[in-house]
């Protein structure tokens, strides 16, 4: 008898423990698949912010020359009106 005590009691405890033990597992797996998730948003949000710095410095040479242009090009309307043309 005292052994289907031992037994009973034995499922007792282990019934709870699964019970709770497997959402624990499936909650970590969860949280490993979100982790690597978000280290590859990351990883992808640090190339888009390279990328922007890249297109951010083309963009102010472009200004830069066309600045330039502008400059000559009023030089240049400065001359011909001086000359009359």
């Amino acid at each position: 008898m005292q052994d289907l005590e031992v037994l009973g009691g034995l499922i007792t405890w282990l019934v709870p423990l699964i019970a709770v033990a497997a959402p624990v597992l499936k909650l970590n797996g969860n949280i490993t698949r979100l982790n690597t998730i978000l280290e590859q948003a990351l990883k992808t949000i640090e190339k888009q912010g390279n990328s922007i710095e890249k297109l951010n410095d083309e963009l102010y040479e472009v200004k830069h020359i066309q600045a330039n242009h502008e400059t000559r090009l009023l030089s240049i309307e400065k001359r011909m009106d001086k000359k009359g043309c």
